[in-house]
């Protein structure tokens, strides 16, 4: 297989790099087909966990800058293997780290690690990954009740400025169709999936929950968006059609 003695993924058989990316690719690929048989989980959970940085983010391999994509890829994977509750109890201290590097991103939008400028993208790697954190962190704390199997943690207000950041992904949307990774930028496909991908996560996008009874909000505050899954960035009612599939007898 693809999977490497010390727990990571390569691309291909031969002369690949390997690294956090292509680990959640495997994660993602073996959840969406129920089949985890392929994946050493043990030894992929530990090559994660040498993957922490300094100040509690994830870098692509170990000894790198942490950094938000690879972040979100080394929290998710743990999501997707069933381990993160585990690490959680295992390190609190690495959590909450974890929790205050992210938050730490924001400035109005979201940069990629510290000193870089604000990146749409980044408002779902990072967002994404706090999502999947107080996620598991209300489980642990057996205060997990009144979330439904399947549905995201919402990013709570009191951690992000959400209006704040609403309205810089806003900001990069353009007239032609589309967002932009940054303000004034040309719009591309990655940024714009993101970018959506986010506003679908973020509290404030889910279910038309702004109620325009003044009549002055933004049309823009009133769009609806498909709830996704977290950790795979797929509408929900996809992972079920997976589920159906591939665990039909």
């Amino acid at each position: 297989g693809l999977q490497r003695d010390d727990g990571s993924f390569q691309c291909i058989s031969v002369g690949s790099e390997h690294d956090m990316r292509f680990l959640y690719c495997a994660c993602a690929i073996s959840s969406m087909l129920h089949n985890w048989s392929a994946i050493n989980i043990p030894a992929a959970t530990s090559y994660i966990t040498s993957c922490k940085s300094y100040d509690g983010a994830f870098a692509l391999i170990p000894g790198q800058e942490g950094h938000g994509g690879s972040t979100f890829c080394a929290v998710a994977s743990l999501k997707l293997m069933g381990q993160l509750e585990h690490v959680l109890i295992r390190d609190r201290t690495w959590f909450w780290s974890l929790v205050r590097w992210c938050v730490a991103r924001q400035i109005k939008g979201m940069q990629g690690r510290p000193n870089k400028n604000e990146d749409t993208c980044y408002s779902y790697w990072i967002g994404g990954a706090l999502s999947l954190l107080l996620q598991a962190n209300a489980s642990f704390e057996n205060n997990s009740s009144n979330n439904n199997d399947g549905e995201q943690q919402s990013v709570s207000d009191h951690l992000l400025d959400l209006t704040s950041l609403k309205e810089y992904v806003l900001s990069c949307q353009t007239d032609m169709g589309g967002f932009s990774k940054t303000f004034g930028a040309a719009p591309d496909l990655l940024h714009s999936f993101y970018s959506l991908a986010w506003l679908s996560l973020s509290n404030s996008y889910n279910h038309n929950i702004h109620d325009d009874t003044d009549g002055d909000n933004d049309d823009r505050d009133n769009i609806s968006l498909r709830q996704l899954d977290c950790a795979l960035g797929i509408p929900l009612d996809r992972t079920a059609i997976f589920q159906k599939v591939f665990t039909a007898p």
